[in-house]
């Protein structure tokens, strides 16, 4: 039988244990200089951004200036991107997609199939409105 030595001062990376790394490591805005439907996000590149882009220093911030409608694109550490579009939208507007596209884990949004269940009865039993004293029951 081999003896194998303990490991020490090894430990496993787990987010969120000792140190949080955001999902969201990179957010492309996309918007054309000209264009009518681009006005809110050029607003919110000139007045925002800068704020935005200290408070949050581990996100890269890339902006490219291309025709079309204005997008805003979060790339993910585990591959994924999402895209949103934000024309004719105003500043305050574009502030919150920008918030969810930095917040959220790149994986799509998925409906439990099965909610829970559990077969055994609660410990406080099953509440009714007859177990109320009838004085403060409600009468129609």
């Amino acid at each position: 039988m081999t003896v194998a030595a303990v490991r020490r001062g090894i430990s496993v990376a787990r987010n969120g244990v000792g140190a949080f790394v955001l999902p969201c490591k990179k957010i492309t805005f996309q918007y054309c200089n000209s264009g009518g439907s681009s006005l809110g996000i050029r607003k919110y590149l000139n007045d925002a951004l800068g704020k935005f882009a200290r408070e949050n220093r581990g996100v890269e911030i890339e902006v490219k200036i291309k025709s079309g409608h204005p997008l805003i694109t979060g790339n993910y550490m585990n591959g994924k991107q999402k895209v949103i579009c934000v024309r004719n939208m105003t500043t305050a507007e574009i502030n919150d997609k920008v918030r969810i596209i930095r917040d959220a884990s790149g994986y799509k949004l998925k409906r439990m199939v099965n909610p829970v269940h559990s077969e055994n009865e609660g410990p406080r039993g099953v509440w009714s409105p007859f177990h109320v004293l009838a004085k403060y029951r409600h009468k129609i």
